[in-house]
């Protein structure tokens, strides 16, 4: 009798584990983990902007892969794909904006270099995220 008591719990113990959901991850995102998706255009952020404070506190450097968003912490690490070609940069969120209908994030000039090789300051993007 108490043989079975044991197979059962062994049994039922099975069940529970083999039954746990699993975790996936989006194709090209491994690095980031859970994620949030946004879909629109990213803008080049202004030369002009070099050296001057983020909102974040940091001084802006067009040649670090940074990038500007309405609503995410500071910090955040977000993967942007040009849905045109594919292309792929990961950028630190340090500041605000943008405020352009349509625009999802901005982006360091280094940013937007490694994903178009255009010399275009507006391109369609996806981005995923993990707060």
């Amino acid at each position: 009798m108490l043989t079975v008591a044991r197979y059962g719990i062994v049994f039922i113990m099975l069940l529970v584990f083999a039954c746990k959901p699993r975790q996936h991850t989006a194709p090209g995102v491994h690095d980031i983990g859970s994620i949030g998706t946004e879909i629109g255009q990213a803008i080049m952020m202004a030369d002009q902007l070099q050296g001057f404070p983020t909102a974040n506190g940091d001084k802006y450097d067009s040649s670090k892969f940074t990038g500007a968003h309405k609503k995410l912490k500071f910090g955040t690490k977000v993967v942007v794909t040009n849905t045109l070609t594919g292309a792929t940069v990961t950028v630190k969120i340090t500041d605000r904006g943008p405020i352009g209908v349509g625009h999802v994030i901005g982006l360091s000039k280094a940013a937007m270099k490694k994903i178009d090789t255009g010399h275009h300051t507006l391109i369609p993007v996806r981005i995923r995220y993990k707060e």
